[in-house]
């Protein structure tokens, strides 16, 4: 049993949507774009919406079903649920709006944007007939059909503040050792970004970050926690960049509240920022310095290493237990001043370090979507790191799964 749901009665001429998280039920439920739209959905009359997951739930029972794609070899598990679909097939998320043309054979319809303004709009025009309804939405702003829709358009949440926020989210009564996190109340604070990172797609796919006022997350808060029922908060943020973050750390310290805060740029932290994170309860610190000093400013992350060494002196005096650093290789990096400032942080940091390296995958709408992802150039610079960091714990992430996405993220169509 899940709480809390939205209960509505069935009445003649409804339509059943589902919402699809095409990856395992654990995992997904911490994903907000499936929540936001089982929120919005079910505000409308003649509507009624469930979450569907791969291992939850049956994809052929609705009249349109909407898949949210987060990552790329989530593209398998659509296609194995695909099969089973009756109704009108529409798709959204990160991997669509950088590329919708993958699924085009498959999909009937996309989402490109932000569906929450476009939403109500799509599913008024609908009324059971399939064709009439996709020639009426084809040239909505966001809206994708292929070989109706000659321009393709992204739908734009102008103000965060003017849209409705998702309070209903469901977790199971009880969970166990399977799921990610504990159950939390996930908390949207900001969206978009403006670090302009020549690797990362959410600048050129949300622009500038869009700022929630202090007092509407305020009110999200106590709505959210008196509905959920929840004691402990999931910071959602792109860079935690925004100007009242603390303000808004101290509200839940106030109400006696446990929150996490997402990977940190270090250039925005000071003391008293890591000290009401510690008072939130959050034990883990997560920095991405990415490559060597010279590779990360080529990326378009201007931070020095001795920002990083800072930050990692204030995680020190304040105890915090682990900190987690992830790095990439294929960004034309300097290997030996990679291992050097690899070496560097985990002397330096007195506790538990949890180091990553990922093969670094081009994705398109980035300035570096037309770099060429080169396994064999990769293979060696992993095994180059692994033989000079053979005395310091690295988990390195596969090099095949990796091109595969690179590939799938690439291609016109599967």
């Amino acid at each position: 049993m899940e709480f809390p749901i939205i209960q509505k009665n069935w009445k003649k001429g409804m339509h059943k949507v589902g919402i699809v998280y095409p990856n395992l039920y654990y995992g997904g439920v911490y994903c907000l774009g499936p929540l936001i739209l089982y929120n919005i959905i079910n505000k409308l009359d003649n509507f009624i919406c469930d979450r569907v997951f791969l291992d939850k739930g049956d994809v052929s029972k609705y009249d349109l079903v909407g898949f949210s794609l987060q990552y790329a070899p989530d593209y398998y598990n659509f296609l194995k649920m695909r099969k089973d679909c009756k109704g009108i097939v529409f798709a959204g998320g990160p991997c669509v709006n950088m590329n919708h043309k993958t699924l085009s054979k498959y999909v009937d319809f996309f989402v490109l944007g932000e569906a929450e303004v476009v939403m109500e709009e799509i599913l008024g025009k609908f009324e059971g007939n399939k064709e009439k309804f996709l020639e009426e939405i084809k040239d909505i702003k966001g809206v994708f059909v292929p070989g109706k829709t000659k321009k393709e358009s992204f739908a734009v949440v102008e103000d965060i503040n003017d849209i409705n926020y998702p309070l209903y989210q469901p977790f199971p009564e009880k969970i166990d050792k399977s799921f990610v996190f504990d159950k939390v109340f996930m908390l949207e604070i900001e969206r978009g970004c403006n670090f302009q990172c020549k690797f990362c797609a959410m600048p050129q796919l949300y622009g500038k970050t869009k700022y929630r006022s202090l007092e509407n997350i305020k009110k999200i808060i106590d709505d959210g926690l008196k509905l959920n029922k929840r004691n402990k908060v999931m910071i959602y943020s792109a860079s935690f960049s925004h100007p009242q973050r603390k303000e808004i750390l101290k509200y839940l310290i106030e109400k006696k509240v446990r929150f996490s805060v997402p990977s940190l740029r270090v250039e925005l932290v000071d003391e008293e920022l890591l000290q009401l994170i510690k008072k939130g309860g959050q034990k883990t610190l997560t920095i991405a310095p990415e490559a060597d000093e010279k590779a990360r400013v080529k990326l378009g992350k201007n931070v020095k290493d001795e920002k990083y060494f800072e930050f990692i002196e204030l995680a020190n005096k304040l105890n915090f237990e682990t900190l987690k650093v992830y790095f990439m290789v294929g960004v034309d990096e300097n290997l030996d001043e990679m291992i050097k400032l690899i070496e560097k942080i985990k002397e330096k940091f007195k506790k538990r370090t949890y180091i990553s390296v990922n093969p670094f995958i081009p994705k398109p709408r980035t300035k570096l979507e037309e770099k060429v992802f080169d396994k064999k150039d990769i293979k060696q610079r992993i095994k180059y790191l692994k033989k000079n960091l053979s005395k310091i714990k690295v988990k390195f992430s596969g090099v095949s799964q990796a091109e595969s996405d690179w590939r799938l993220g690439l291609v016109n169509q599967i």
